[in-house]
């Protein structure tokens, strides 16, 4: 993910550490959700300017199509969040991992 999908070279992804990593999959992540969403606004409002000449009541374009970020209402998981530590030692193992198959 860090090389193919957010574009870091090899060299800089293994310089980081975990929480350095993190907070930039975090980034991108939020980066990539707002350009969808982003998408999706626009295309609504193409919508909702195109369909009103031919409807008699104002219609806005959350009314003509409501999407799932209108309610903001955030649906948190009940499982545990892992410790900062058993967070640390899952990184260690992917990188180990990672360093046995690009140093075979």
């Amino acid at each position: 993910m860090a090389v193919g999908c957010i574009g870091l070279s090899l060299d800089d992804f293994c310089k980081l550490g975990y929480g350095e990593f993190e907070s930039i999959c975090k980034a991108w992540r939020e980066m990539r959700e707002d350009e969808c969403r982003d998408a999706w606004e626009r295309a609504r409002t193409v919508a909702a300017i195109s369909i009103q000449p031919h409807i008699k009541k104002k219609i806005t374009p959350v009314q003509l199509l409501p999407l799932p970020w209108d309610k903001k209402t955030k649906i948190r998981s009940k499982a545990p969040r892992p410790t900062a530590e058993v967070r640390h030692k899952r990184f260690e193992e992917i990188v180990h991992r990672l360093g046995d198959e690009i140093n075979p």
